[in-house]
């Protein structure tokens, strides 16, 4: 399987640090923002193809579903599926690539006339054209067809603006807003829609999310020219005129509250702007960031305010498929998590109150159990600025709620998965020593949710003071205890990692020491992590491949290998190198020939890259002693678990982290969870260039043949290197023969 792979060397021509390397590739010119956007079974990428900017609130986007009218959420938690061929609506606010649903909210869309049926979403969905389909960063497009409608959208970071063009077969252009619309089973529990017959619209919604507690969406819009025939409806009663409606729900049933805008004549042009803040926050929005009415400007604008994120790397060479990847990857490693203030810095804070804090935007939307694996590092290394202001939120969180959230959404902490990589997360950004983060509220929260010291609204652990007798979390007393125990060790390891200046140093041994406690639930009898009773015996060992309930979302072949801070004391445990190698060998070659031929959406009982658990597996390789075949399997992940297409990933990006598993694969580095360890692999480009905050950092891949030779600035490296360490580097050269 794997020999028959093109693993050697970069994608194109030689390059040198002393030729002139000629223009680097324009990455934003190959982001496709349809990547992800399809996919079946646990192969559903989840991403959206419609308008937004980097880390920006607004996401606008299709909400799509099939021609019967089927929305399965999970297929859908960016609100769009490739293999949809209708749409619901055009809705504002989008997570990327999560396999739960949430958000969607005020919904828009195009219809011809306006009638009591149309008050039903489903009489208004619309069919539209694949192959008018257009998307780049910042803008989208598409050609509906019943009614004849061209849709584009554009995006800034609190804005959206429409245009609709209608056909002259479109006898009355109306414009639809729907405050009842949501993503799953989301329900809007009060709403509002006041109607300006001057030519603007502005209300509320407040939505009891699938993921989240309760919180309050605003829009303030604004069309370019007034309405000829408006109303508004609530329940099933439509009222032609009518200039203000307002519900609230009865009993948790949820309110259906709408209005409507019949045009002059066949075009629409609508800017909105949206706040979590309040009705004056959503019209200063609106004045803060309008750019005009001309789809052509504000689309253009939308993607150059994409250029300078993607401009901080630079590449040259690769396929023009590597670099399509590669690009868009950068692209969705950048949606989430999402801006959350208004322009006057104000934001819902975790206490239900209103902050203000100008000169730190506040983000919120963290798929943390995911991101910590690969996406968080990439911040640290490409965008460190801007990781500072992620970690200064999880800061705020912790100070406005009284916790450090697994799952932040919206004003909220969501709760889903199991550990605790908020610690992570803060923990592996101080040992980078990435710095004026207010790492010392995190770290201190952290340490004292560890050590049972601090309170916990959300996002705590189990008993901490059971964990802390047993020393890893029973099988009888809690699903999922081998995933738990192998998460808290990985977080207390990196707690344990720090300074004095963070951590006095006997809890920071201790919390070290507890680190090492994942060997707690290794059952040397059957070779694998599974169930431990309070006791002290091992559950009965039901299978290697099912997804059993001591685990989260994997099964004991894949935990087998999650273990990221602490590989060589894993390879030990299993036997030695020798035999590490060997059951990694099995666990790629098996899961290859499970990839060659099980259906798609199916997920792998070997290596399955569909999910986060084992993505650090092919790099254990090179710790084991064999970065040839680590080299080489990274390069079968790239080339048969990422494509061009809208099934070009292998399971939900949640919030990117696939994405940025492929950007560092591709950098030739990746980062061990919990650490400040990076292990080398093979970049697929001849030259990088990383734009640092100090100093540019460059990238060579130089010869053909399989790497034989890796150095920092002419002095050689072994299989890794620690983060202190490459950024005092300039040049990181992987060599080959020619």
């Amino acid at each position: 399987m794997i020999a028959s792979l093109s693993c050697t060397g970069a994608s194109d021509d030689d390059s040198t640090d002393t030729a002139d390397p000629g223009e680097p590739v324009d990455l934003l010119s190959y982001v496709d923002p349809f990547i992800a956007t399809g996919g079946e079974g646990f192969g559903v990428g989840c991403g959206f193809p419609g308008a937004a900017r980097p880390f920006g609130l607004v996401k606008v986007s299709p909400d799509t579903a099939s021609a019967s009218g089927a929305a399965f959420g999970a297929y859908r938690g960016g609100g769009y599926h490739s293999t949809d061929s209708t749409i619901r609506g055009f809705s504002h606010i989008h997570l990327h690539g999560v396999g739960l649903t949430d958000y969607g909210l005020v919904s828009m869309m195009p219809t011809d006339g306006m009638s009591a049926e149309l008050i039903d979403e489903d009489p208004r969905r619309a069919p539209f054209r694949k192959e008018e389909e257009s998307a780049r960063p910042g803008y989208y497009r598409v050609q509906l067809d019943d009614p004849e409608v061209e849709v584009r959208l554009s995006a800034t970071d609190r804005t959206a603006l429409h245009r609709y063009a209608y056909a002259d077969t479109v006898a009355e252009p109306t414009v639809v807003i729907d405050l009842s619309h949501t993503m799953g089973d989301a329900r809007v529990m009060a709403a509002e829609l006041t109607i300006d017959p001057a030519g603007a619209f502005e209300g509320w919604m407040q939505v009891d999310g699938d993921m989240t507690s309760p919180y309050t969406i605003y829009f303030s819009a604004r069309m370019d020219d007034p309405p000829t025939v408006w109303g508004t409806w609530s329940g099933e009663k439509l009222s032609e005129r009518s200039t203000t409606v307002s519900a609230a729900e009865e009993a948790g049933e949820g309110v259906n509250v709408g209005g409507y805008l019949q045009l002059g004549d066949d075009l629409a042009r609508i800017r909105v702007g949206v706040s979590m803040v309040d009705l004056p926050g959503a019209r200063a929005n609106l004045a803060a960031e309008d750019d005009g009415h001309d789809i052509t400007v504000s689309a253009h604008n939308a993607y150059e305010a994409w250029r300078p994120w993607l401009d901080v790397v630079a590449v040259w060479g690769g396929t023009e498929d590597q670099r399509t990847i590669f690009a868009t990857a950068l692209y969705h490693s950048l949606l989430m998590p999402t801006r959350y203030n208004d322009v006057d810095g104000r934001y819902p804070g975790f206490d239900g109150a209103i902050h203000d804090d100008p000169g730190h935007p506040y983000h919120t939307d963290f798929s943390l159990w995911d991101t910590y694996r690969t996406t968080h590092p990439l911040y640290t290394l490409l965008w460190p600025a801007t990781h500072r202001v992620l970690l200064r939120s999880l800061a705020r969180m912790v100070e406005q709620g009284g916790s450090l959230p697994k799952w932040p959404i919206a004003n909220w902490d969501g709760g889903f998965m199991v550990g605790s990589p908020a610690h992570i997360v803060a923990a592996e950004a101080a040992q980078k020593e990435l710095g004026a983060f207010d790492e010392q509220i995190l770290i201190d929260n952290a340490v004292g949710m560890a050590l049972g010291t601090v309170g916990t609204p959300y996002g705590g652990r189990p008993d901490p003071n059971r964990y802390a007798e047993l020393e890893y979390i029973a099988h009888d007393e809690g699903g999922a205890s081998v995933a738990w125990t192998q998460e808290l060790a990985l977080a207390d390891h990196a707690l344990g990692q720090l300074g004095p200046e963070l951590v006095d140093p006997t809890t920071a041994a201790t919390l070290a020491e507890r680190g090492g406690w994942w060997r707690n639930v290794y059952d040397p009898a059957v070779g694998y992590f599974h169930g431990r009773l309070a006791s002290g015996e091992f559950a009965e060992f039901a299978s290697d491949a099912a997804w059993l309930d001591e685990y989260a979302e994997g099964n004991a072949r894949q935990y087998l290998w999650f273990v990221p801070h602490d590989a060589p004391g894993l390879f030990a445990e299993l036997g030695g190198e020798d035999v590490a190698l060997e059951r990694l060998t099995e666990f790629f070659e098996r899961g290859a020939q499970e990839h060659e031929e099980q259906a798609e959406g199916i997920p792998g009982t070997w290596y399955w890259h569909g999910n986060e658990i084992d993505l650090q597996a092919a790099w254990l390789f090179s710790l084991a002693g064999r970065p040839d075949l680590g080299r080489q399997w990274v390069r079968w992940v790239m080339e048969s678990q990422y494509g061009t297409g809208a099934n070009g990933l292998a399971g939900n990006d949640d919030g990117g982290t696939l994405s940025a598993w492929y950007v560092w694969a591709a950098m030739g580095l990746y980062p061990l969870a919990g650490t400040d360890q990076y292990v080398l692999g093979d970049p697929i480009f001849t030259r990088v260039e990383i734009d640092r905050e100090h100093a540019p950092l460059t990238i060579l891949r130089t010869g053909t043949a399989d790497v034989d030779a890796i150095d920092l600035d002419g002095e050689t490296l072994d299989v890794s290197i620690d983060h202190a360490t490459l950024q005092s580097g300039s040049t990181l050269r992987f060599s080959g023969a020619q």
